[in-house]
């Protein structure tokens, strides 16, 4: 019994420390890849005959107001020629998410010219998890990004509903490169902000955020937001990822609990 009670005990450690040594990014592989735009699609495709990767995966909607935003050739979804002050939205299906945890990833990089501000046209730039179908604004979490000033540009885990509460802001300058990360956990209400400088090597948490509980997950839109002329936004990857805890994992570690309170019991 002392041994089973040792064993127990070394299941529970090694879990945790596994999971501690996991980054968000391990996570995110980890699960079910529901939408996966990687943008390596032809010079000048358009955001809705950009190929998704994910199995399954369903393309994104039309809005006449990113037409002119296409792929560069060279991996990436490039909204410089965007030249319209409109709100730009294109949707994309995915099946329905009620509980678990939704990763977002969303790669990008900008650069803005910092003689050129308009206070009333902030620049936008999101990965939004939308509660319905396409066409909904219900937005249950969504990375944000926004041009606050000629100098900077602000990323916050944007979350709405009863009882949603935004990450804390976090500021970069008018040109950066980030691999963002937004860790939805529906089961549990919360959200957290992750971004990355050296591609995901490692990451930095922007902090956590509270979700509406009665919200979950039906479509993923991605909004490019006001007039990209004499602008850079390169977006990499725009993808969501679904994790479901595994009923084995669960079991190991009940039964390493178990173990761990019967060896104290007999202590």
């Amino acid at each position: 019994m002392k041994q089973l009670s040792t064993f127990a005990i070394a299941c529970v450690v090694l879990c945790f420390a596994t999971s501690a040594q996991a980054t968000i990014l391990d996570d995110f592989n980890s699960g079910v890849i529901v939408t996966d735009f990687l943008f390596d699609d032809a010079l000048g495709t358009q955001i809705q005959s950009a190929a998704n990767s994910a199995a399954g995966g369903l393309l994104f909607d039309e809005d006449a107001d990113n037409n002119l935003v296409v792929t560069d050739g060279n991996g990436h979804l490039d909204a410089s020629p965007k030249n319209n002050t409109d709100f730009g939205s294109n949707y994309v299906d995915i099946a329905g998410i009620s509980s678990g945890r939704v990763i977002a990833l969303f790669d990008v990089q900008w650069a803005f010219d910092e003689n050129v501000y308009d206070a009333g046209e902030d620049e936008e730039f999101r990965l939004s998890l939308i509660q319905f179908d396409p066409r909904s604004t219900f937005v249950t979490g969504e990375i944000f990004f926004t041009r606050t000033s000629a100098t900077e540009v602000e990323l916050v885990g944007n979350a709405v509903g009863t009882g949603a509460t935004d990450t804390t802001p976090v500021l970069f300058g008018s040109s950066g490169q980030l691999l963002t990360m937004l860790d939805a956990n529906l089961s549990a209400s919360t959200m957290e902000l992750f971004y990355s400088t050296d591609s995901g090597a490692s990451f930095v948490s922007a902090g956590i955020g509270a979700l509406d509980p009665t919200r979950g997950i039906e479509s993923v839109r991605l909004v490019i937001n006001e007039d990209f002329t004499g602008d850079r936004l390169l977006i990499e990857r725009f993808a969501v990822s679904h994790i479901i805890p595994e009923p084995a994992t669960m079991s190991l570690l009940l039964f390493g609990f178990v173990g761990l309170v019967g060896c104290r019991q007999r202590g």
